[in-house]
């Protein structure tokens, strides 16, 4: 795609516009599509997340598409050295 190689990133925090309502809802439209090319899904898990309608629906499409084994959940505040890790 466009001659990048190596692994790609969707971090929702940043592609999902978050202040804006109408950007939002066409960025949330393509969740499926994002997901559907994805093979795995790390959460930056806080309390927030679960707030969120359209984070509990990123999270159930994610899991009707791959195996449970293909998430991770990570709290945020040990997002660093998840990241040193790998």
């Amino acid at each position: 795609c466009l001659g990048f190689k190596g692994e790609r990133v969707f971090l929702d925090k940043i592609c999902i516009h978050q202040t804006d309502a109408a950007i939002q809802r066409q960025g949330i439209s393509k969740l499926g599509g994002f997901l559907h090319h994805s093979d795995h899904m790390i959460i930056l898990f806080t309390p927030l997340y679960l707030t969120k309608l359209w984070t509990i629906y990123e999270l159930a499409a994610f899991l009707l598409q791959h195996p449970i084994s293909n998430l991770k959940v990570i709290p945020v505040n040990l997002s660093v050295a998840y990241c040193l890790s790998v």
